[in-house]
């Protein structure tokens, strides 16, 4: 009995203590209590194969690349983090992983804006003083690890309990004015 119920204390603890992973579709909130819900993530290195020059991306155009044009009134977030939503974002550049994460044996583990880029010669990922938030797929070795977590915020849509007091506010105004007349 002693022992299950040690087994138990220490499997609490452990599920109290480790951090949690993000969820689709749960909702995460920024440093100024915005709400966002987590759809996904992208490794910094599994951008389109490698051309000549290839684009350079901050990580909001990067989203939007993986993950689509968002309708009129929502926005894309880009985070670091798995608990909060820091508007911050891995980057690679052009013979220089300072910008990636710690823990990736290339970077140095300093984050950037998320609608930061840089491409300093010729256009596209090419010259050194280049960042890129999504580079080419032989970056994956490099990039691995890097992810970034998007996260979008919907438009403001009304709740339809509020459109049906509405609709009966209309009604209840054109029902006045119908009497009154």
């Amino acid at each position: 009995m002693k022992t299950k119920f040690l087994a138990a204390i220490t499997l609490a603890l452990l599920a109290t203590t480790s951090q949690a992973a993000l969820i689709v579709g749960n909702t995460y909130t920024d440093s100024s209590n915005a709400s966002w819900t987590y759809i996904g993530d992208y490794n910094v290195g599994s951008g389109p194969a490698w051309q000549s020059g290839p684009a350079v991306y901050s990580a909001l155009d990067a989203a939007a690349l993986v993950f689509g044009n968002l309708p009129v009134g929502s926005a894309y977030a880009i985070s670091t983090s798995d608990s909060l939503v820091d508007h911050k974002a891995w980057y690679d550049g052009y013979g220089n992983g300072t910008y990636l994460p710690l823990y990736n044996s290339y970077g140095g583990g300093q984050s950037l804006a998320e609608n930061f880029f840089s491409d300093v010669g010729a256009p596209g990922y090419n010259t050194t003083g280049d960042f890129s938030a999504y580079v080419g797929n032989d970056r994956a070795g490099q990039g691995g690890g890097a992810f970034n977590h998007v996260f979008t915020s919907a438009a403001e849509v009304p709740e339809p309990a509020s459109l049906a007091l509405f609709g009966l506010g209309l009604l209840g105004f054109a029902a006045a004015r119908r009497r009154k007349q």
